[in-house]
Formats: C-alpha cells, structure tokens, sequence
C-alpha cells in the first residue's frame, strides 16, 4: 500500500491496475478540487485499487505504520513546515519501507537566465501573491537524514523536461525525448547542474 502526498489528479496511476494488480494507492491531497478530477480522470479505479483522501501533510489521519511506500512529488516544497510534513511521512511508514520526496532542483544556469531577464528565480520564499517555494536543498536532505536516522540517497531527473522554457515535449506520453530524458535520470550528480528535479530517498529502521 502506497500512500501519494500530493497526488493532485493522480494520472500517472490510471494504469495500476495493469500494470501492478498487487499495489493499492491511497491518494491524500490538500486541495478538494483536485480530488474532484482524480475521480473523474481514474473512474472505475476509485475505491478499487485507488483511494482518494483529503487532508493535510502535516497531520496525517492514518495510523502508525500504515504504509510500505510514501511517495511525494513537488508537494513539499509547498509545505512551510518541511520538519513536520517528514515527520508524519516517517510515522505512518513500516519499518524496512521506503520514502521518497521529489522537488524542483536549484538549476544554475537557469537562475543565471532569469538574472539576465530581471525575473526572481526563488530558491526559497514565498512566490508573491501564490504560494511558498523551498527547491531541494542540503539542508532538506539533512533533516530526512536526522528524522529516519538513516543515510538519505539522492537522485536526479528531467534533464530535458523544462516547460519554463517551453520544452515540454519530453513530458509527453510516448515521446522519445521523453524516453531519452528516463535514462539521463541518474543518482551520480551527472548533469545535475541541468536536471529540473531532484529527489531524496530514505528507508526507515
């Protein structure tokens, strides 16, 4: 059983039950809206092999140990209280399970180009009049590590992905560059001064 922070519309779950028949995925999402196209967008999936949950990240409704995987992608970055969201992701975890947190990666060489255009590239603030943004950073990386108590592994990806730049194309489904794109994806730091995210991954005692 998964639980998806975040999981927004949940697309990118509307073939679990091909694919792997034995998962099962709770989706928890703060915003109602979104669990309103999730519904419509998984239809018959919805109380199967997905279930749908508004909440909030930073107290989760779920018991201790709930969970064998929790997965969040670019919703903690949202979160002001990054502590706390870890907190309640390590305590509904297994023992022996895996979290794994994607954010947006602090890219160089595009905060050089908003520089040059007199645009704010926010590493972490609040975007004005929006919402708050803290990119994956050392420090993150060293709270995961000081909450699981365990070393924390760190990956990067989209490489080629960047709709700020209008380069979406990679992100669409059957897309080659797409596929080029999944196998630049690599936990070395090669090309990390490129990647659009950028993930952190621990597993609990």
């Amino acid at each position: 059983m998964i639980l998806d922070i975040g999981g927004c519309w949940g697309w990118h779950w509307r073939d679990l039950h091909r694919d792997r028949p034995d998962l099962v995925v709770v989706i928890l999402d703060f915003v109602k809206s979104n669990l309103l196209h999730a519904k419509n967008l998984l239809g018959g999936r919805v109380n199967e092999s997905v279930f749908l949950v508004h909440g909030d990240a930073t107290a989760l409704n779920f018991p201790d140990a709930s969970f064998d995987a929790v997965w969040t992608v670019q919703t903690f970055q949202h979160i002001p209280d990054f502590e706390r969201a870890v907190t309640e992701a390590y305590r509904v975890l297994k023992p022996g399970c895996l979290f794994s947190n994607y954010s947006l990666n602090v890219q160089p060489y595009l905060r050089m180009l908003y520089g040059l255009l007199q645009r704010p590239y926010i590493i972490e603030d609040w975007v004005p009049d929006s919402f708050w943004l803290a990119r994956a950073s050392k420090k993150q990386k060293s709270l995961i590590a000081s909450i699981f108590g365990e070393p924390v592994c760190e990956r990067w990806s989209e490489i080629l992905y960047s709709p700020e730049l209008h380069l979406s194309l990679p992100g669409r489904l059957g897309s080659r560059l797409g596929w080029i794109d999944s196998r630049l994806s690599n936990d070395s730091g090669f090309l990390g001064w490129f990647a659009r995210q950028r993930s952190f991954h621990c597993r609990k005692k």
